[in-house]
């Protein structure tokens, strides 16, 4: 009897299907795939040597995910934003200066974070252009700043 139990069992899960299957927690349209290699951005508006990739969200209304690309010892003056910012560098290294702390060398794999309102600025090392992934929690502003 018990042997019969586990075979019934048994065949119930073979013939399941694929509806016995997990489902797929997380739908086609909510994943993002980026291949940086060869892609060109949008140029950021006032800052030549600069482009960016909009991965996920609205920088307009909401939390939003960026990558960036600036060019070899391409420069960015000193300004803030309303939300914090979130940054891991992706290639090359930035020199991130951010008001008040010493200088951060962010590099492949590096994470910095600062707070609203800091005033940032920096460039990109010499040698190799600089990638950057930058998530904004609140929808994205930018207010020059003196140095």
């Amino acid at each position: 009897m018990f042997r019969m139990a586990i075979a019934a069992a048994a065949l119930a899960v073979m013939t399941a299907g694929p509806a016995a299957a997990v489902a797929d927690p997380a739908p086609a349209h909510d994943r993002v795939v980026f291949k940086h290699a060869g892609k060109r951005g949008t140029p950021c508006e006032g800052l030549p040597g600069c482009t960016f990739v909009q991965l996920k969200g609205d920088p307009r209304t909401g939390p939003s995910e960026a990558m960036f690309t600036l060019k070899a010892g391409t420069p960015f003056a000193p300004h803030w934003h309303t939300s914090p910012e979130h940054v891991v560098g992706v290639a090359g290294t930035m020199l991130w200066n951010v008001k008040g702390h010493k200088t951060y060398r962010v590099g492949a794999g590096d994470f910095l974070y600062y707070p609203s309102k800091a005033v940032h600025s920096g460039r990109c090392a010499a040698g190799a252009d600089c990638v950057y992934y930058v998530y904004d929690s609140e929808p994205y502003d930018f207010h020059p700043a003196e140095r």
